[in-house]
């Protein structure tokens, strides 16, 4: 039996265990055990394998998207609007 970083003895994993893990599998941040147990449930289990595999998809599309580009006029007229705004609250001649 393998020993469990949890410190249980356990020779397969819980669904839930794999939907826990999912993420750190797929990035490949799992040790070498507990990436067996995961390999082995998912070939056993349709619904985990599924699962997994929408994960990686959601996350391969995710990183196909354009980078978000911070527009300069935008975060200075916000800078601008919560500057104005503060002033306001503020009571006179008092700095914040």
């Amino acid at each position: 039996m393998a020993q469990e970083e949890s410190g249980q003895t356990s020779l397969e994993i819980t669904c839930q265990e794999v939907v826990q893990w999912a993420s750190a599998y797929l990035d490949e941040h799992v040790g070498d055990e507990r990436k067996r147990h995961i390999v082995l449930h998912l070939a056993i289990c349709a619904g985990c394998e599924a699962y997994v595999k929408q994960i990686a998809t959601v996350r391969d599309v995710v990183g196909l998207l354009p980078k978000a580009v911070e527009q300069p006029l935008d975060s200075d007229r916000l800078r601008q609007a919560f500057a104005a705004r503060e002033r306001r609250s503020s009571p006179a001649g008092r700095r914040v």
